[in-house]
């Protein structure tokens, strides 16, 4: 059985639900949600391990895409 392994970059527009997404892949509340714009301002990586595979959510914040 071979291992696999890699990177789910999750990018968009405030408020479009990048942090729930992200919630709802790992299974745990790792980000904040709420209705308030540029609520998270840091990356926050999430982790998913399964039998044969491992994938790591990025989820970027505005700062991060717009280089500010």
């Amino acid at each position: 059985m071979t291992h696999k392994a890699g990177f789910v970059n999750i990018i968009g527009n405030p408020n479009v639900g990048k942090s729930t997404l992200m919630n709802a892949f790992v299974g745990e509340k790792l980000s904040i949600i709420t209705s308030k714009a540029q609520t998270t301002r840091h990356r926050i990586l999430g982790i998913v391990n399964g039998e044969d595979f491992q994938m790591v959510f990025v989820r970027y914040s505005r700062n991060h895409q717009t280089g500010v």
